[in-house]
């Protein structure tokens, strides 16, 4: 039983995701989460509330500088493989509090995780998730990646400058060593975008990292970046395309992490015809309705793909035949995300873990 409650500092958080955490560790923690929320859609082995995901609606509280967001949620079984420690209970519940600030927010949303102890129900353990939810998006991009596209891509081009980019410019770059050109294209040079720039290049030496700003007016170097691409990663608060899908060569591969509601949208729904309008997706039923991308592209279930699936193994190989059935669709391939509440209770889990193998890390405070 659990005597000390953690608590775990943005600081705390940044150290662990450079020094203490393995990059496959959190793609397969994703892989696993993903494939736990299919599961509990289609019934396979639930027979009560506490065999499936739970993901209740979100709720919002309204103030004058703030939307707040209260996002909880409990999954069935552990996701990650790190507690060699039978005493030691493994994470199932959590619940993630999130400001969205009126006039935006720069370096992330300001977050909060509460994680719950399984055998009392009492605190666990408080992280500061701001930095966590780009993190966990960064592994479902990479591992969106690995079952859709070119298993060694030379060239990633990325848009945005925010948490989000760097986690996946930097999670891409650990994962893939074919990896030669990271292109960053933001729409404007602020410090945020040069530090990020600057960051990268110290960190990945060896790769040819550039930075380019995006007008209203048509760049030949934007173009050129996206045509050469074999993975687009796009995290940007966007409403308009963010590229021309005519651009994308044969056999590339997006992903959209950015756009979260009916009026964001960071790509033209000619991109939706040339995935063949089959789509993987996180979680079908909330990409419906709050996919800005899909919506204008009239997108029906039915075309939609759970990235849930493609990772479900089983005798006739089932995540196998969806994997080649969406990669013959078109001739490139897509994943949207908007996420969904068990990524949180997985990454959040994955801190935890981690945290309480290093002493030196975290604060711990007695219950009594």
């Amino acid at each position: 039983m659990k005597t000390q409650l953690l608590i775990l500092s943005g600081d705390d958080i940044q150290h662990l995701v450079q020094t203490a955490l393995d990059p496959r560790e959190v793609v397969q923690c994703m892989a696993r989460t993903f494939e736990l929320v299919s599961g509990s859609e289609i019934g396979e082995g639930v027979s009560s509330e506490h065999d499936r995901v739970q993901q209740p609606p979100r709720l919002t509280t309204l103030s004058p500088g703030h939307a707040t967001l209260y996002m909880p949620c409990r999954i069935p079984t552990p996701v990650t493989n790190l507690s060699n420690d039978a005493s030691s209970a493994p994470i199932h519940t959590a619940i993630k509090v999130v400001s969205v600030p009126r006039s935006g927010g720069e370096g992330g949303l300001p977050g909060t995780t509460l994680v719950l102890d399984e055998e009392t129900g009492g605190a666990r353990a408080v992280v500061n998730s701001r930095a966590l939810t780009a993190l966990r998006n960064a592994a479902g991009s990479v591992l969106a990646t690995q079952l859709l596209a070119n298993p060694s891509p030379t060239h990633i081009t990325l848009f945005g400058a925010g948490l989000q980019i760097k986690h996946h410019a930097r999670l891409f770059l650990l994962t893939y060593p074919s990896i030669t050109h990271c292109t960053i294209i933001n729409r404007s040079s602020n410090d945020r975008f040069n530090q990020l720039i600057s960051h990268l290049r110290s960190e990945f030496s060896n790769i040819q990292i550039q930075g380019l700003v995006s007008t209203s007016t048509p760049d030949p170097q934007i173009e050129s970046a996206v045509r050469e691409a074999d993975v687009i990663c796009t995290a940007t608060s966007s409403t308009q395309p963010l590229f021309d899908s005519a651009w994308l060569k044969s056999g590339a591969h997006v992903n959209l992490v950015g756009s979260y509601t009916r009026a964001m949208r960071e790509a033209d729904t000619g991109l939706i015809k040339r995935a063949g309008r089959r789509i993987v997706v996180d979680e079908a039923k909330t990409c419906l309705v709050e996919a800005g991308e899909l919506i204008d592209a009239e997108v029906l279930e039915k075309e939609l793909v759970e990235i849930g699936v493609l990772v479900r193994g089983g005798a006739e190989g089932e995540g196998e035949m969806n994997r080649r059935m969406v990669k013959k669709a078109g001739d490139v391939t897509v994943f949207k995300s908007v996420g969904v509440g068990a990524q949180d209770v997985a990454i959040a889990s994955l801190m935890v873990e981690l945290a309480e193998r290093e002493e030196k890390v975290g604060v711990r405070v007695p219950y009594d």
